[in-house]
Order: C-alpha cells, then sequence, then structure tokens
C-alpha cells in the first residue's frame, strides 16, 4: 500500500479562516518573499505522523475515536501573531490560541494513544497555531505591523486524520476521516 504524509488537527472554521486571510493579505502586502498556503487548508495539528502505510488508516481513525469520544467539545479564541523559531528571525508567521486546558489535554491523550500504539509521530512540544506563512529569508515580525485582529471564539467538536497532498501551487490537506468529540 502506498504511504502518506499524514497528520491529526483541528480545521479552521470560516471565521478563523478569514481572519487569517486578512493577515496573510498584509503579510504579503508588508513582509516580502514568502509562501502562504490557502485559506481553506488551514488548520491546528495536534500530532504529525509523517510519511504512514494507508492501509494503516481505519485503525488510525479507530484510535483518534477512542481518544475523542470521551473527551467534551470546547470554545478555542485565538490571540495574536507571533514566529518561529523567534520573532525577530521568523521563518514561519503563525495565528495562536488562548491557552485552553481541554485543548492541551485532547493533544496529550492523543499523543499518548500514538505513542501505546507504537505509532511515530513528531514528539515536538505542543504549541498550538495555525501557519500563515513561510518565509525564504527570516524575517523582523516587530517590523512587519500585522494589524491586531479582535479575538475569534469558535467551538471544537471534532478532530481530523489528513493527508497532505502535494501540488503545483502548494500543499493541498485531504480530510480522510473525522472523530466528534462528546
Amino acid at each position: 500500500m502506498p504511504e502518506a504524509p499524514l497528520f491529526f488537527a483541528i480545521a479552521a472554521p470560516a471565521e478563523v479562516r478569514a481572519m487569517a486571510g486578512r493577515l496573510q493579505e498584509e503579510a504579503r502586502r508588508t513582509c516580502g518573499s514568502a509562501r502562504f498556503p490557502a485559506a481553506e487548508g488551514l488548520h491546528l495539528t495536534l500530532a504529525f505522523l509523517g510519511r504512514t502505510d494507508l492501509a494503516q488508516v481505519p485503525a488510525l481513525l479507530g484510535l483518534a475515536a477512542r481518544v475523542a469520544g470521551p473527551s467534551r467539545g470546547f470554545i478555542l479564541r485565538t490571540a495574536g501573531t507571533g514566529g518561529f523559531p523567534k520573532p525577530g528571525r521568523t521563518r514561519i508567521l503563525w495565528l495562536g490560541f488562548e491557552p485552553q486546558p481541554s485543548l492541551a489535554a485532547l493533544a496529550e491523550r492523543l499523543r499518548a494513544a500514538l505513542r501505546s500504539g507504537r505509532i511515530p509521530f513528531d514528539e515536538k512540544p505542543f504549541m498550538p497555531h495555525l501557519t500563515l506563512a513561510r518565509f525564504r529569508e527570516p524575517l523582523d515580525l516587530d517590523r512587519a505591523a500585522l494589524p491586531d485582529l479582535p479575538p475569534v471564539a469558535f467551538k471544537v467538536g471534532e478532530i481530523h486524520l489528513f493527508q497532505s497532498v502535494p501540488e503545483p501551487q502548494g500543499m493541498r490537506y485531504q480530510m480522510l476521516g473525522s472523530a466528534p468529540l462528546a
């Protein structure tokens, strides 16, 4: 069976995608050369699995259902922009979220289930964000003067398994299945 890059994530709802689109437009105007992911594909990654045998998709969706089923839905709220690896030398511009214990607990339960199932994933610390842009040259984010937009709140009611599909204009994210929260 073929392999593909897979990840678990929360899809950004329309109102967050609209906010992200406004930030991306301002970044295009003021920040120079960058790659901007399509707003319709924006997501908050919970666990990145990397190249995975697609025959594992049913088992991965079962694992997601076992993690999501006992978890209650919760509210997330956006909380401004930032950059990786640091604001003075930003390569990745992101939109962040206010701390939410339910989100952190969901991500940790998912990662614990992946570990116990011996399913490899990227073990970097969980940092909830939506990637807005990837810069070719490091950028001083403080000089970018991106607008402070009012926070957007939304209810998280499910987690999704996505596949990254490379296309000439950039990466497309195909949803392979979902698991609802209680």
